[in-house]
């Protein structure tokens, strides 16, 4: 059994107003959700193949939750707000990184299966790379692939069709960074991971523009960019090998309520598709997301 985790930044499940996976058509959202819509009002489900549980991301922590702290939580499964004593963001701060070092997923499983079994499906640009070394300001995801000894794909891989941009289908990256590149479809963004989780026992794929849709408060924007992530999710439903796992998670608030720019306080969605999702239905925070991930990977690699 192989693992793919699509991280989705900044998806809470709030109430209705104001929200738009309340009022959008998101089939592919809805099936994760067990038909519902990703809102309060979704009831957990708990299966065999089958987990959609709200859980906590405010981390017992007073104030609104970061990226920070809160990826730093998620991909490690250990109190970073605590550690860091208050919610942070959007990088992670100086007590953390230690923790994002040492103990995140790709750390943890590497020791155990051989980072060259570990893939990060993001793609970055050279000026990601130049500015990283200029300042050493990592993201959470990146700190944590980099320190592992887990590869961080390029533009060269996108030219092999082995990894993905920031937006999955490639055009922002032809806009901004190169006319050349050709944009690709949700479908064929799914089938590269799904190629991808092939050749490994886990895959990570980041994807941060719900964040930056809810801190815009458009509910066009938002609509885009759900739109284009049900498509994407659509297809790794349908193209899931029976034996493998998808997981899908965020790390706090703020796109399901658009009345504010702010992050918010909401309970955060994990969804486990796939073999061995029972093993996530007793969580209850985002700090049991990678030790369930880790065992699903273990356990299929046994």
């Amino acid at each position: 059994m192989s693992v793919l985790w699509v991280f989705l930044d900044g998806v809470g499940l709030g109430p209705a107003s104001a929200n738009p996976f309340a009022t959008l058509d998101l089939p592919a959202f809805e099936r994760l959700a067990g038909g519902q819509r990703w809102t309060a009002g979704a009831a957990p489900v708990r299966t065999a193949r089958h987990t959609f549980v709200p859980v906590d991301a405010t981390l017992d922590v007073d104030g609104f939750p970061q990226s920070g702290t809160g990826q730093a939580a998620l991909f490690t499964g250990l109190n970073a707000a605590q550690a860091q004593g208050r919610h942070f963001g959007p990088y992670p701060p100086s007590k953390v990184r230690p923790l994002v070092e040492s103990e995140s997923v790709f750390a943890r499983l590497a020791a155990e299966v051989g980072a060259e079994r570990l893939a990060f499906a993001n793609a970055y640009p050279e000026r990601f790379f130049r500015a990283v070394q200029a300042r050493g300001r990592w993201t959470v995801t990146t700190l944590a692939a980099s320190s592992a000894g887990v590869r961080l794909r390029g533009a060269d891989d996108l030219a092999k069709a082995q990894a993905l941009t920031a937006d999955l289908t490639g055009e922002g990256w032809r806009r901004l960074l190169d006319p050349a590149l050709p944009v690709i479809s949700e479908a064929e963004a799914a089938r590269r991971l799904l190629g991808l989780l092939a050749g490994h026992d886990f895959v990570l794929q980041e994807y941060f523009l719900t964040d930056k849709a809810g801190h815009s408060q458009d509910p066009d924007r938002a609509a885009t960019v759900l739109r284009q992530l049900d498509r994407l999710l659509g297809a790794l439903l349908d193209g899931l090998p029976h034996g493998d796992l998808l997981v899908v998670s965020s790390d706090h608030g703020n796109l399901e309520d658009l009345s504010t720019k702010s992050h918010t306080r909401h309970p955060v969605p994990l969804v486990a598709s796939g073999a061995g999702a029972d093993a996530f239905a007793g969580a209850t925070s985002i700090l049991d997301a990678t030790p369930a991930v880790v065992r699903a990977v273990l356990a299929g690699d046994a």
